[in-house]
């Protein structure tokens, strides 16, 4: 469990929640519309600053992240995968796709796929090896909520779906921008401490700065408390975090173990704030930690979580 959350931390999404705001659903599908192809071949750059050139609509896709799987379902393009990550399990028809591995991946399994694309995250040798064995590889590696619109942009664009992909930025936009203007209301701004790991208790991971989920806390109207750790996704001990006293605690461990009795039973952790008042939230992970088109669900849970008094009961 341990190696699946720092998967998670390099999404960030160490690796990037449900009910909705402004409605529970993700940002809607529709029949995608292709840009004519004669604007390829088409270079675009990537996270790490490198350029892919395409000659032509890829039609072999390899997706090496849930986030890329998902954006490339969202874009209507889903037909193209040929396989993905073991983690890739939305939407369902990502399941019946053909599987590569998870933390560790055999390059030579994808080269052997003859993709025409490779999307990934920036994670351990994997992406030196794809380039140096001169895959068409695009690297994802969002800070923030921009990175994330424009990550989506930019698979749009090499799927040549960049219509729909401009729509599904638009909406996020939208109605996270909604989000923002009214956490403007609010009268306090809580104190979160948003949980990742805590296989180990003595030391947990939680979601520090320069990342979509410190965006996330801070448009819904809350304080990070770990916004000024060194690291995007540092480990606190349990004195630290009882030190920074978090009003809120999101649990977004939920799934794999974590619960809210097993907070209120930490040792020391009574004097919490968070914990005295029962504020302990479970909440979907794959909306936070998946840097992609469902986000839009996280903040949107998250948004009742630190501001119940404006987004209703989460």
């Amino acid at each position: 469990r341990a190696g699946y959350f720092a998967f998670l931390a390099v999404l960030a999404v160490l690796l990037f929640t449900l009910a909705s705001c402004g409605g529970t659903a993700a940002p809607a599908s529709s029949t995608p519309t292709s840009s004519p192809a004669s604007h390829y071949p088409l270079t675009v750059t990537d996270d790490r600053g490198k350029s892919v050139t395409l000659a032509s609509p890829p039609s072999r896709v390899v997706s090496l992240a849930p986030s890329a799987t998902e954006i490339v379902f969202a874009l209507g393009a889903g037909d193209r995968l040929v396989a993905t990550d073991d983690f890739s399990d939305f939407p369902a028809e990502a399941k019946a796709l053909p599987k590569l591995g998870g933390i560790r991946t055999s390059p030579e399994k994808i080269v052997a796929l003859k993709p025409d694309l490779v999307l990934a995250i920036s994670s351990g040798n994997l992406p030196a090896q794809l380039d140096a064995l001169g895959q068409p590889l695009f690297i994802f590696d969002p800070n923030d909520l921009d990175g994330v619109y424009k990550n989506i942009v930019a698979v749009g664009n090499l799927v040549d779906q960049a219509p729909r992909a401009q729509q599904i930025v638009a909406d996020m936009r939208s109605r996270i921008g909604a989000i923002a203007e009214k956490a403007k209301q609010a009268k306090t701004k809580p104190r979160v401490l948003h949980e990742v790991d805590s296989t180990d208790p003595t030391r947990i991971f939680v979601a520090g700065p320069r990342n979509f989920i410190d965006s996330m806390i801070a448009i819904c109207g809350g304080s990070n408390v770990a916004a000024d750790a060194a690291t995007k996704f540092p480990t606190f001990s349990a004195e630290q975090i009882v030190a920074r006293a978090p009003e809120i605690i999101v649990l977004a461990d939920y799934r794999f173990g974590a619960t809210p009795d097993m907070v209120r039973a930490r040792p020391g952790w009574s004097a919490i704030p968070a914990v005295r008042e029962g504020a302990i939230y479970p909440i979907d992970d794959d909306l936070v930690s998946r840097p992609g088109p469902r986000l839009v669900l996280g903040f949107e849970a998250y948004a009742k979580i630190v501001h119940p008094e404006l987004f209703g009961q989460p």
